[in-house]
């Protein structure tokens, strides 16, 4: 998650400049959006939650994002629902039944007063026509529903473990949801609203300057804040202050050499006061 802090900005006769390069760290490797929480409650308390872990913002509308359930063993769907709006990398997307409970309803990004699925019926995520995730088997009827015990997808709430990285965009084949999902009691919504996938790896981000104060009203209280990677040693890094002013107009002022950020990816150098 990307932190963002107030910045102060003030004209002045120096300019901050961060020397860059690349680092590689642990992260999601999704190429598409995927069904992470599936809530099959009691009455209306039904709700399905999409995570995406792509590396970047999905527009739901313009790409044609569609749910579609097939009721008691059909092979063609009973109720489509398109999404709308976006969903930014790293977060979920919640659709509800618009009766559902108010702890569902305040984490739903979309809601429906149509009539969801029961634990028997198929639930398919699409992009556009393309199916790319799927719970349960297109045109099979389970009887009451898929798996057993807390790891069915009758009255229950299923959570796809964190190390599956995509959906299962094969509608025809044999589900079980013990390979893939944790099972919760009815009516679990404790987690719903996030979602963790920890599998891959992808390029980050280099170290940004984040916030800078200097010249201060009175005692001057400078310093410059750096946001990168978690607990990560920045020290090969530096930051030239750079004059300004028409005198000496680009002559290296100041070279401040970094340190290691701490748990939440900040690095903190407190400048002395009129520095």
């Amino acid at each position: 998650m990307v932190h963002i802090r107030k910045r102060y900005f003030r004209r002045l006769p120096i300019v901050g400049m961060l020397i860059l390069c690349s680092l590689r760290d642990a992260a999601a490797d999704s190429t598409e959006l995927f069904i992470s929480e599936y809530i099959e409650g009691s009455g209306n308390n039904k709700a399905l939650e999409i995570y995406n872990g792509t590396g970047g913002t999905v527009n739901l509308t313009e790409a044609g994002y569609n749910i579609q359930i097939y009721f008691n063993g059909s092979t063609t769907p009973g109720l489509t629902i398109d999404l709308t709006g976006s969903i930014a990398d790293g977060d979920v997307y919640v659709v509800a039944q618009s009766a559902a409970n108010p702890e569902i309803l305040a984490q739903a990004d979309l809601t429906s007063s149509s009539g969801f699925y029961n634990g028997d019926d198929v639930v398919v995520l699409r992009k556009g026509t393309t199916i790319i995730d799927v719970i349960g088997q297109i045109g099979y009827d389970p009887g009451s529903e898929w798996g057993s015990g807390l790891q069915s997808t009758a009255d229950n709430t299923l959570r796809r473990r964190s190390d599956f990285c995509a959906g299962d965009a094969n509608g025809s084949d044999a589900f079980e949801p013990a390979l893939e999902w944790e099972g919760f009691e009815q009516n679990a919504v404790d987690g719903l609203g996030a979602h963790t996938a920890n599998c891959g790896t992808k390029t980050i981000l280099s170290p940004k300057i984040n916030e800078f104060s200097a010249s201060t009203t009175g005692t001057d209280v400078e310093y410059v804040e750096i946001f990168g990677a978690p607990n990560t040693d920045y020290s090969r890094y530096s930051i030239l202050e750079i004059e300004g002013d028409t005198v000496g107009s680009g002559v290296v002022e100041e070279v401040i050499v970094l340190g290691t950020t701490d748990a939440n990816g900040f690095y903190l150098a407190e400048l002395p006061a009129n520095a």
